[in-house]
This record gives C-alpha cells, sequence and structure tokens, in this order.
C-alpha cells in the first residue's frame, strides 16, 4: 500500500512524540530517590536506544522533507514546461484562445487572441473585459461567463466583431475548467472565424432561391440518382421529390431513349458537357415529356448539375408540321397554297388529278386553269374572302392537261396579313355522274322492310313504304305532323335526351319508344339514329317490336310470379317448426331454414354436410345400435326413394348433447323424371320423448300411491 508524504510525517511526528516522552519517563524514573538502583543500568541503555531511535527518525524525516522539496522542484519545473508547452500550441492555432478566472480576470491568451483585440498576454494578465473592451461588449462577454459557471456545462455563442477588414463572425464556445477537487475555477473559450462559411451560407441561399424558383427543371444527381430537385421537376412530371429522387433516373426514361441516354451518361463521366441532348420522360400519369438537357458533370465527386426544358409542346408543334406536310403530300385532296392569284405551292394530288407537273403549275395565275364562264365567279369570291376573313366554297370547271375539263369544289380561306390563300380542292365530276345512283338508293329506301326516315325541324321529311304500312300515316300527314307528338307521353322524355345527345354529335344504337298509330293504338319501335349536325337532319332505321315486347312482358311476369312464389316458400319453410335442408345432386346444401341452423348449431348453410355423420354420431332408438349413414333418408331421397319419420338419436360430442329427432326424406324430379334435389325434414322431438318418459314415471309412482292407501284401508277394516 502506497503512503503519501503527509501520512509518513505524521507518522514520523507521532513516533518522535513516543521517544520524547520514553525519555521523559526514564529521566522521571531517576529523580526518583525510592528508585531501585538496580534499574540504572537498564534505564541507561533504554535511554541510549531512545536516543538513537530518535536520531534516527529524524534522519528519515529529513530525508523525506527533502525528497519532496526536490519533487516540488521537479514539478515546478515540469509546471511551467508544460505552461510553455500550451502557450506554445495555443499560439500556433488560428482561432483566438483565452482562460480567464471565474471573477472575470484573464489568466492566459493566444496570439491570434493578441491579434483580435490588440492587447498582449502580459497587458491583459489580471484584467477583465470591462478594461479594454466596449462596455456593451464586456457585459454581453460577462453575462456568457456567468451562463457558463450557472450550467456548468459548454456554451456555444455567435458574436460577431468589427476588424480592419470588416466585420467578422466568430462562433465562441466558452466551457468550464476544474480544479484538482472537481470544482471550477476558471472558464475556456475559443472563437472560430466563420465568416467566410456564413457567406457561403448565404450564397448558398441565394442559389437555392433561385434553383426552387426556376421555372425549369434543375437536378443534382449522381450517375445514377437524383439527390436534389427543384419544383419545377415535380410540376412538369407529376411525381413527388420523394418518388424522384428514390428511383434510378433511368426508370422514368421512355424505354426507346434509355440507349441514347445511357451512352450520353457515360460520355458525361469522362468529364464532357452535355449541351441540348434529348430524351422522352414518363409523367406520374403516364403522359411523355420530351426534355432538352444541358448537363455539367463534376468528375471528381461524380456529381452532375442538369438543366431540362420541357419542349413537349415545340416537338408537337415540330410534329404537327410534319405531319401536315406529310398530309399535304399524301392527300387524295388538292391542297394549293397561292398568292396574288398565282399558285406557290400545290400537292401531288393537284398535278395527278390535273395532269401537270409542278413547273407547269407554279408561278401561274389560277385563272388560266379555269373555263372562261367560272373566272369571274372566282375573281368575285376571292374579293369578298379578303374583305370578310372568312372561308368560302364553290364549285367550277378546272381545265387538264388534255384539253377536258374536271368539276371541282373549292373550299378556300385567307391569311389577311400576307395575302395568302389556301385552298382545298376535291374532283367531283365522278360524284356529280354518279347523281343517278341516288334515284337507285332511293328505290331501295322505299323497298326496305324496316322503317327509314329523314327528319329535320322536328318534322319527317322523308319516309318510307314501311313507315307507312307500319303506322299508316303517308308522306303528306307526316309534313303536318311533329313526330315528337306521335310518341307516348312516358317516351318523351327519353326522346328528348335523345335528340340532346344527337345535337351534341353523339350517335344513339337502340332506343325504344311507342309510337301512335293512325287508328290510335300505339307500336313498340326499335330505333337506330344519328344526325348530320351541321345540317339539323336526322337519319333513322326502325323495327316494329310490338310482338317481341309482349313475349318479353310475359317472360317478365312470368318471372315475378316466380320470384313471388319463391319469397312465399322461403317464409314458409323459415317460420316452420321442423329443420329442412335441400341439397342438390352433387350433394351441396343449397338451402336450409333456421331450425335446421339451429339443430346443426351452424350459421351458414354452406357449411352444414348433407351427412348427418358428418356433424352427430347417429343411433337407432334404443341409443346403443349405431344408425347406417346409407340408410340416412338424404341419401334414399338422393337415390329417388321417399322416407317417412325414421327416428334416430344424434349424439353431438362436441356439445356433449343428445337429441332424438324424426327425418323424413323426399326427391326433386325434373320433367326428365331426373332426381335434381332432395329435401329433408328434421323434427326434434326430445321434449316430446322426455315428456313421455315423465307421463309414464307419474302415471307408475300414483299407480304405486294408490294401490298403496287401498291395502291400508284393508289392513285398517
Amino acid at each position: 500500500m502506497k503512503i503519501s508524504l503527509e501520512k509518513k510525517i505524521i507518522i514520523g511526528f507521532i513516533l518522535n512524540l513516543f521517544v520524547v516522552f520514553a525519555i521523559a519517563w526514564v529521566f522521571i524514573l531517576r529523580i526518583d530517590k525510592k528508585r531501585d538502583q538496580s534499574l540504572d543500568n537498564s534505564l541507561n541503555w533504554i535511554e541510549i536506544s531512545l536516543i538513537i531511535l530518535s536520531i534516527i527518525l529524524l534522519t528519515i524525516v529529513y530525508f523525506i522533507i527533502r525528497a519532496q522539496l526536490r519533487a516540488k522542484d521537479i514539478s515546478q519545473k515540469l509546471l511551467s514546461e508544460n505552461k510553455q508547452l500550451l502557450q506554445s500550441i495555443i499560439d500556433n492555432t488560428s482561432s483566438p484562445i483565452f482562460i480567464k478566472k471565474i471573477n472575470g480576470e484573464y489568466l492566459l491568451i493566444n496570439k491570434e487572441f493578441e491579434s483580435l483585440f490588440k492587447i498582449s498576454n502580459e497587458e491583459i494578465a489580471g484584467k477583465t473585459d470591462q478594461d479594454f473592451l466596449a462596455p456593451l461588449t464586456a457585459n454581453a462577454y460577462r453575462n456568457s461567463d456567468f451562463e457558463v459557471v450557472k450550467a456548468l456545462k459548454e456554451l456555444k455563442t455567435e458574436e460577431t466583431i468589427q476588424q480592419a477588414d470588416g466585420e467578422h463572425t466568430y462562433i465562441a464556445v466558452k466551457f468550464p475548467i476544474y480544479d484538482a477537487t472537481k470544482r471550477i475555477y476558471a472558464i475556456g473559450g475559443i472563437f472560430t472565424d466563420i465568416s467566410e462559411r456564413k457567406k457561403l451560407e448565404e450564397s448558398s441561399k441565394a442559389a437555392d432561391k433561385f434553383f426552387m424558383m426556376s421555372v425549369e427543371m434543375m437536378i443534382i444527381s449522381t450517375l445514377q440518382k437524383f439527390i436534389k430537385v427543384n419544383p419545377s421537376v415535380s410540376r412538369i412530371l407529376g411525381y413527388s421529390e420523394e418518388e424522384l429522387l428514390s428511383k434510378n433516373f433511368l426508370e422514368f426514361t421512355h424505354p426507346d431513349d434509355l440507349e441514347i441516354t445511357q451512352k450520353e451518361v457515360a460520355k458525361l463521366k469522362t468529364g464532357a458537357s452535355s449541351i441540348k441532348f434529348e430524351n422522352r420522360y414518363i409523367c406520374k400519369d403516364g403522359s411523355i415529356k420530351w426534355l432538352a438537357w444541358s448537363v455539367f458533370p463534376d468528375v471528381k465527386n461524380e456529381l452532375l448539375y442538369a438543366v431540362a426544358s420541357d419542349i413537349t409542346n415545340k416537338k408537337e408543334i415540330e410534329n404537327a408540321l410534319s405531319v401536315s406536310n406529310m398530309f399535304f403530300y399524301m392527300s387524295f385532296d388538292m391542297f394549293v397554297v397561292i398568292k396574288d392569284l398565282k399558285f406557290i405551292k400545290v400537292n401531288p394530288a393537284f398535278t395527278r388529278i390535273l395532269g401537270y407537273d409542278q413547273n407547269e403549275i407554279i408561278n401561274r395565275s389560277i385563272l388560266e386553269f379555269l373555263h372562261p364562264d367560272d373566272s369571274k365567279m372566282v375573281t368575285d369570291a376571292i374579293k369578298n374572302l379578303q374583305i370578310s376573313d372568312s372561308v368560302i366554297s364553290f364549285r367550277v370547271r378546272e381545265r387538264i392537261k388534255d384539253g377536258t375539263y374536271k368539276l371541282l369544289d373549292w373550299t378556300m380561306t385567307i391569311d389577311i396579313q400576307t395575302g395568302v390563300l389556301y385552298a382545298v380542292a376535291r374532283d367531283v365530276t365522278k360524284l356529280v355522274k354518279n347523281e343517278e345512283s341516288l334515284k337507285i338508293s332511293n328505290m331501295f329506301f322505299n323497298m326496305a322492310f324496316d322503317i327509314l326516315t329523314v327528319a329535320k325541324d322536328g318534322h319527317f321529311i322523308k319516309i318510307n313504304e314501311a313507315f307507312t304500312k307500319t303506322l299508316g300515316y303517308n308522306q303528306d300527314e307526316m309534313d303536318k305532323i311533329k313526330f315528337i307528338d306521335l310518341i307516348h307521353p312516358d317516351d318523351k322524355q327519353m326522346a328528348t335526351e335523345v335528340l340532346e345527345k344527337h345535337y351534341k354529335g353523339k350517335s344513339i344504337v337502340n332506343f325504344r319508344t311507342r309510337f301512335l298509330c293512325e287508328d290510335g293504338s300505339y307500336k313498340w319501335l326499335d330505333w337506330n339514329s344519328n344526325m348530320d349536325v351541321e345540317n339539323g337532319v336526322f337519319y333513322s332505321v326502325g323495327r316494329n317490336v310490338t310482338k317481341l315486347v309482349q313475349l318479353e312482358y310475359e317472360q317478365q311476369t312470368a318471372i315475378d310470379d316466380l320470384y313471388e312464389n319463391e319469397e312465399k316458400l322461403r317464409l314458409i319453410v323459415e317460420n316452420i317448426s321442423e329443420g329442412i335442408i335441400v341439397a342438390n345432386a352433387d350433394k351441396k346444401i343449397i338451402m336450409a331454414n333456421h331450425m335446421a341452423n339451429e339443430i346443426f348449431g351452424i350459421e351458414e348453410d354452406d357449411k352444414i354436410s348433407p351427412n348427418l355423420s358428418n356433424h352427430f354420431e347417429l343411433y337407432f332408438p334404443d341409443a346403443k345400435t349405431i344408425f347406417p349413414s346409407q340408410n340416412l333418408p338424404m341419401e334414399r331421397a338422393l337415390n329417388g326413394e321417399v322416407t317417412t319419420d325414421i327416428e334416430i338419436i344424434l349424439w353431438n360430442p362436441v356439445a356433449q348433447e343428445k337429441k332424438r329427432v324424426l327425418i323424413s326424406g323426399r326427391p326433386l324430379v325434373d320433367q326428365n323424371n331426373t332426381v335434381v334435389a332432395a329435401v329433408v325434414t328434421i323434427k326434434d322431438i326430445s321434449k316430446y320423448k322426455q315428456m313421455e318418459q315423465e307421463l309414464k314415471e307419474t302415471e307408475s309412482k300414483y299407480r304405486q300411491l294408490i294401490g298403496y292407501r287401498k291395502g291400508g284401508s284393508d289392513t285398517m277394516i
């Protein structure tokens, strides 16, 4: 065990006291005249020994004190060296550092602190903040010192200090310093200059604002995933920020663009920038967006900085122009562009129909190709077009290359600002020649077995013979009658809705109404109709379905009667006192009444088995002999056999319950006398049997009692 220096000195002091007391005791014994003279020799030796021991102890104490003084000198030297080492360390740090007493007096500062506050280590020693700082600043520092002393833990504050090059921001960390007894005796502090970091943070905030406010898609990503996106990305693509950051960006890329996108990423890995790279992204709603990318790679950090523009509308316009040009050159109709009454662009259909090549048409007047009798009409029409800024249509004869003429229907409009005419023409020569075919169509119209009608302004303007044969009206009569007046009052609302749909351009297929016949009766008609919205003309085909409707009505009536009878049967079955179950030919329960559910102890019908042995142990009335399941009424009924009141005991081993029942079975057969189902009734007679047994026991009891009393009377007599 190690003994401290203080304890060693105390022990030596105590031992010396004992030696002194011992010597004093010997001295007292010597001056006692009554002492035993024979002890003097012993006392001499004792006294000499004690003196020697005292000298030894004093020598030991001397060497102990000397060693302590040497140790103290060494400690002082080490302390001085450590202080110099500490001063060297803190002097070579880039942060201002100080140590002060809890009363505010400075003990130590480093060179950065001296430079910051323009005061040396020697000058500041023993001074407080009030001695070299402005009162407001000094009070703030002192208050933060008090906070550290009270909290006894590290305290961080942000402070600004004015310097020659401007205002600097520091993070001041103050912390308590404890002595060997764990008591706070000083406060340490370190100032860290964060001015540059603050500027970077402010710049970053400004950049973030621009990043978040940009209408363009701005993205920072790795080579696989987005790590930061601005709101425009979510707005344009429809995904939430979490969805965008959680997936590989290739998952949003259109499958057809994956290969080119991967090649572009590989190029970015080399440090080459990507300018105006285009690909397609799949939006959350499934739509496709075209994006134009400008990407700058940070190869060192493996980051990509990207700006993307939504060019979908631009692409659609380009595609529309491409499609327009494609249709312009592919169309069977003649498309032309005219300026100053000269052709400046024509499509292949124009040259194909009229026989001229492009060189024979371009920059030639349109009037050169017109029939002389039609030139004035075309000139007047174009003049009106230039005034009214609308669309005109006309039919003229155009001269073809072989000198003959073709009839063309023209539709023309104008760009008022440029004076350019845009026209579409169609060769109607054959159409005009085929007008004769319309007469043939009229013949079929009148010969059709179905009702064919054409209606306009609420009247049938054309009907066929089938209409007259079915309803009795002729065309003259229909010219005077609005067709809505012939519709049954209960069907007018539906007819009005059909008309409204037609006006919206929708075709109506297979709607049914009742029409008033000339004799006052109504007939059911099934209609298919469509409308030429531009001309307000209805085209309809009708068929007399009166007999069909009657058959449908009779069929529905039969179904309703069947449903009603089924409901009555269900009510009867549910309210009968016997359990009833019905099984189909596949031995599946299709119906069970409430009493049957109660007997089986099962609420769901489909969980009841037609074989009672699956639910109970079956016995004959003697309660001993097992009843064979193949003789159950259900099995026999499914085999076409009728059974009546078979008495069986049902033992439920789970519920430990016994029931005595009467079971009857009946087969249900179809028109071919094939068994399709079986009906079984189960009557619980347990209570009746119990009452019967109790009645017998009561009767027997009373018989015995009556017999006993009679015997007693005889004896008494």
